[in-house]
């Protein structure tokens, strides 16, 4: 497989298209390589949450830039369906007498000293006063992962330039008809640990292990150009071949 290089200063984001075309064309191409591997928050918290049993995918993504799998996903109806409950979110937060940064003006990325980049940007965060939240909105079915993005958020803030340096920060998961708390009290030396193994597990330079199963595959936006082992037929059903039950 030949793979050139790509820097990884201008990573391609999980809602952007990660085509990358040579010469002007538009047939697929292989997959490029980043130039330091990097690593969306929202990788690693589903991983660190289990809901992706298969590590070597984003293990595959933070080295690649890759051809996507179209996911079917509306995204237009999604963005519109998150920006109406952002927006709302911000406006109550005002009225509370809340200083409100949203999305790029909470934007980061931290590197280790392995060269591996960890980036993030928080839908909300919200000042007043020694008061300090970062939130993250969601519109779909609550899941694990929802908190462990949230905790990463207020792992790696800190590190990080802007309003909220030297505050205590709490998190918030902000769904259509709740409001879930994240506690501070959650961040500690065993949440540091899992977050640390997780990093060089999917940033490191060996392939992650690789899981191929309908569940996992049917979702994935790789292809079978760079997965051939990717499943995409649904398993079949064993009917009357047993006296199990």
């Amino acid at each position: 497989m030949n793979r050139k290089a790509a820097p990884s200063a201008e990573p391609v984001s999980e809602s952007e298209d990660s085509s990358i075309q040579r010469g002007g064309s538009a047939n697929p191409v292989y997959p490029v390589e980043r130039s330091n591997p990097f690593i969306w928050v929202s990788w690693l918290s589903k991983v660190m949450a289990g809901e992706k049993q298969c590590e070597w995918a984003c293990w595959f993504r933070s080295h690649y830039a890759w051809n996507k799998v179209p996911s079917g996903l509306d995204l237009a109806k999604w963005t519109a369906d998150h920006t109406q409950l952002l927006r709302s979110r911000r406006a109550a937060l005002e009225a509370e007498g809340f200083a409100v940064y949203t999305e790029d003006q909470n934007s980061f990325t931290l590197m280790g000293k392995t060269g591996i980049e960890v980036s993030g940007k928080p839908d909300i965060v919200a000042i007043r006063g020694e008061e300090a939240y970062v939130e993250d909105c969601k519109t779909g079915a609550p899941r694990h992962s929802d908190h462990f993005q949230v905790l990463i958020y207020m792992l790696s803030l800190p590190y990080v330039e802007g309003p909220w340096k030297g505050l205590k920060l709490e998190g918030r998961i902000v769904y259509d008809s709740a409001v879930v708390d994240v506690p501070s009290a959650k961040i500690d030396a065993e949440l540091k640990e899992i977050f640390r193994k997780t990093v060089e597990t999917i940033g490191g330079p060996e392939p992650a292990r690789k899981v191929a199963s309908w569940g996992e595959c049917r979702y994935c936006d790789i292809s079978r150009a760079d997965c051939p082992e990717r499943i995409e037929i649904v398993p079949k059903k064993t009917i009357n071949t047993h006296n199990l039950f």
